[in-house]
């Protein structure tokens, strides 16, 4: 058995090695019963403290693959005891503390419950400290009494008490982790993170969505036009749940096109895809259910996932996406309810899932049972190279691929209108739940997608599209050549919108963007994406957001950057 440790990775050492020991016991590399070396010697041999492995034994117990016996050693346990193991919000991590819209930590009810005495009183503020404050003009009370507007009162107000929002907040928002979402808005904006040092226009690779140059603006003002000068929808003023059968009816043959097999009662629109993972999360995932996640994925899902209190897995992924090679061990170890995977043009690595590794993916979820979330938001992103990927829906006909797709990143983020391919016992009950949500997806929105899609006005704006995309990939790629260390790596994506780079040994993203910042150029930190939130070896650039005259400029700083550290 052949263990290492990174001393300058950003992922703690404990945590490295117990990905390798838990790769290894998932794929049956070491079989159940297997001895693992005590704590002291496997020390020794890697050179590191025992507590690093003490703590890295502790989080295998946890996910219940290892157990210890007194005297005797510590074992790999059946697989079965993965599957009953007391159910956390990830593997390979204990999640912070989340951290609520005010930048204060949010506690779950019970570590509130026993802090209840020392957060009412951070709440209390008295009338004379709030005296002081407004004196000194550091603030004001965040309390007013009707005392306030009276004039010529001079009686000492009662002690105002803040809301105890630690406790009051529900643990299914507390699951949320908050700091995510600061740290993907911190990314997302130039200069070196003041409030009055924002650049208005950095060179922005870090936000997911689209240049605005490239909104079909006068498509978009013309199909409207069309849209509602029509009498097709006179009486109709509301759609139905599922969405305009017409609509339906046109999305369904766009899928067929992609060669997915289905019609319009496989088919439900919706408010954008995240809508759909709710929605799904909703119908299929108990608190402590395993969800089986690559590695590095879209993490609105992770988020999603864990305000469930699902049991996130990440499976790792390579060059090709998910390593479906360790498929079979995983399922067999924690027996997920469900499968999310994004295998065309991945967010955020950018890679595409070869069509042997599809077969496989569809083959174990069928043996184990378990249900395949496809999202696939780029999938209509294909900039020619080689064969076009097929859908994991037009590969499985027996319902355990549910699709999802969204007209956000062809079009417009704006245009929030989303589909989801499924059997229609899902649809039945996915719109059932839908109504606890919204009643259905905005008429306007839906008569808009319904011009779109007649007469392959969608496909054409597509293509032109894809094209623009394509040419931006190659400059992007070029400049990685020239201005990048050479040991920096990156991938190729054959459609879609990012790049995803490995920094060079020692190199912290965190490091980096707070360098490429402070002279206005953003991307996006590989933690943001990752399961278990230690990822500070990758970078993801959107390649299609900024300008096309920045792209080089853009690259050659974030070169310049690398190499100064």
């Amino acid at each position: 058995m052949r263990l290492t440790v990174d001393r300058h990775s950003g992922v703690p050492m404990y945590r490295q090695l117990a990905a390798q020991l838990r790769e290894s016991i998932v794929s049956g590399a070491l079989a159940e019963g297997y001895r693992l070396p005590p704590e002291r010697e496997l020390a020794a041999r890697l050179e590191v403290n025992r507590t690093t492995v003490l703590q890295a034994y502790q989080q295998l117990k946890d996910e219940g693959l290892i157990a210890s016996k007194v005297g005797k050693g510590t074992f790999v346990l059946p697989a079965t005891s993965a599957a009953s193991a007391t159910s956390g919000t990830t593997v390979a991590s204990v999640p912070p503390a989340s951290v609520d819209a005010t930048g204060a930590t949010a506690l779950s009810a019970s570590q509130a419950s026993t802090r209840v005495g020392s957060v009412v009183d951070a709440g209390i503020v008295s009338a004379k400290d709030r005296g002081t404050r407004s004196a000194s003009g550091t603030g004001r009370s965040a309390v007013h009494t009707i005392r306030d507007g009276l004039s010529g009162e001079t009686s000492a107000e009662p002690p105002a008490i803040r809301p105890p929002w630690s406790i009051l907040f529900s643990d299914y928002s507390n699951r949320f982790t908050y700091h995510d979402i600061a740290e993907a808005d911190r990314a997302q904006r130039g200069g070196s993170g003041g409030r009055d040092d924002a650049r208005p226009h950095p060179i922005d690779f870090a936000t997911g969505s689209p240049n605005p140059a490239d909104i079909p603006d006068d498509l978009l003002r013309a199909v409207s036009l069309e849209a509602f000068a029509s009498h097709e929808f006179d009486g109709q003023p509301e759609s139905p749940i599922e969405g305009f059968d017409e609509l339906r009816d046109l999305l369904a043959k766009h899928m067929r096109d992609r060669g997915v097999g289905c019609d319009a009662r496989n088919v439900m629109v919706l408010s954008g895809s995240e809508q759909g993972i709710d929605l799904i999360v909703r119908a299929f995932v108990n608190p402590g259910d395993c969800v089986l996640v690559e590695q590095s994925t879209f993490f609105p899902a992770l988020q999603t996932f864990r305000s469930a209190d699902a049991r996130i897995v990440g499976v790792p992924v390579d060059g090709d996406g998910m390593r479906t090679d360790l498929l079979e061990g995983y399922c067999a170890r924690f027996h997920p309810k469900l499968i999310y995977t994004i295998p065309t043009f991945h967010n955020p690595t950018g890679t595409t899932m070869p069509i042997e590794r599809r077969r496989t993916l569809v083959d174990v979820a069928r043996r184990y049972q378990c249900l395949i979330v496809e999202d696939d938001a780029y999938g209509d992103l294909w900039y020619g190279d080689g064969h076009r990927p097929i859908p994991l829906a037009g590969m499985e006909n027996t319902g355990y691929v549910m699709y999802l797709s969204t007209f956000s990143k062809t079009v417009t983020s704006g245009l929030r209108t989303g589909w989801v391919v499924a059997d229609p016992h899902v649809i039945a009950r996915l719109a059932a739940l839908r109504r606890m949500v919204d009643q259905h997806t905005s008429t306007s929105s839906q008569r808009i997608c319904l011009e779109l899609l007649k007469e392959g006005r969608i496909a054409g704006h597509v293509a032109s599209l894809a094209a623009a995309y394509r040419t931006r990939r190659d400059v992007i790629l070029d400049a990685l050549e020239r201005y990048m260390p050479h040991d920096m790596r990156w991938t190729r994506p054959q459609g879609g919108y990012y790049i995803w780079a490995t920094l060079p040994g020692g190199v912290r993203a965190l490091d980096l963007l707070g360098r490429c910042r402070a002279r206005g150029v953003t991307f996006m930190p590989g933690g943001v994406f990752d399961v278990d939130e230690s990822d500070d070896a990758h970078i993801r650039l959107n390649m299609v957001r900024p300008d096309a005259a920045d792209l080089e400029r853009g690259i050659q700083v974030i070169g310049e950057s690398l190499n100064a550290m």
